[in-house]
């Protein structure tokens, strides 16, 4: 009887995650097939129903854009880090090389466009106050991503893996125990521009079989404001963004990321730039290893998109 209660609770709580996560696809279906412009498509069969003709291969940007404020979202970034609130670090050197890459992206339908790519990253943290700068933690994301633009919507289901590992040199100089981190994410966002300066967005997903076990249930939601005034000819633009998390291993706490910095970027590929960028976050820590301690970060640092 014990070992029945024992599984109950997961296996119940996967059922809730997987009813949710298809509640949103559901929602998502419905937003696309009741679009004006999707039903302005069905009704005109005989009417050309692509803007353009071909696929495109390997496309330069994404239909999803990164968000702005999230803390492992892929990308090539660096920043130095002061840990509050925590024993284990005072300052950090946080280093991500990642990026979001694009397989195929369909024509310009009348309804709008879908794509298939891929995401990936590795994220390492390095004790700055230890004399060889020690690694202390590393993580590694991949991911695939199905991507859908609908007039100002734009939504992606994204199915990954991540693992989390310790730093030999930070086992070697702490008394710490290693964990064996590791899940896969089943995740939903959509995001709208409410103006050309203004994006919103927010989603939801589940943990399969995630080690150590926990419950699955999570959240995202947040804003970004890209300033509508530009300076030097169009090339730096002041930006401000907020990502909430809320996840039910944690008793949905809050888990609160707020960005803000500059933006430099030729006006004409606009995709390629790069961001100098101060953060505060609260919350559980990002770092996989240290996953059950709950950090204030101050950061400053530097990132590039491609």
């Amino acid at each position: 009887m014990a070992a029945v209660t024992r599984f109950a609770r997961p296996l119940s709580a996967y059922a809730v995650g997987v009813r949710v996560l298809a509640n949103l696809v559901l929602a998502l279906v419905v937003a696309l097939t009741a679009s004006p412009v999707f039903a302005r498509a069905t009704e005109e069969p005989g009417k050309e129903s692509a803007a353009q003709d071909d696929y495109d291969a390997f496309p330069r940007d994404e239909l999803f854009e990164a968000l702005a404020a999230d803390p492992r979202w892929p990308r090539f970034a660096v920043a130095h880090e002061w840990r509050l609130g925590t024993d284990e670090f005072d300052r950090v050197a946080n280093v991500s090389f990642g990026e979001s890459f694009s397989f195929v992206r369909s024509p310009e339908y009348e309804w709008g466009q879908w794509e298939v790519g891929l995401q990936a990253m590795v994220d390492a943290t390095f004790d700055l106050t230890a004399s060889s700068f020690d690694l202390s933690n590393e993580d590694y994301f991949v991911g695939l991503v199905l991507s859908f633009l609908v007039d100002d919507v734009t939504a992606q289901l994204r199915v990954s893996h991540t693992s989390s590992h310790v730093g030999d040199e930070y086992l070697l100089a702490n008394s710490f125990s290693r964990e064996s981190v590791s899940y896969e994410t089943i995740d939903l966002l959509a995001s709208y521009d409410l103006r050309e300066w203004l994006r919103i967005y927010g989603g939801a997903g589940i943990y399969v079989s995630p080690e150590p076990d926990f419950d699955p249930l999570l959240m995202q939601f947040g804003f970004e404001w890209k300033s509508p005034v530009h300076f030097s000819e169009g090339r730096v633009t002041p930006i401000f963004a907020t990502d909430l998390q809320l996840r039910q291993a944690n008793g949905f706490t809050p888990e609160v990321s707020v960005l803000g910095g500059f933006r430099f970027a030729d006006p004409a590929e606009p995709e390629r730039h790069l961001e100098l960028f101060a953060r505060f976050y609260h919350g559980r820590s990002p770092d996989g290893q240290f996953f059950r301690q709950t950090v204030d970060i101050l950061g400053l640092g530097l990132r590039l998109g491609f």
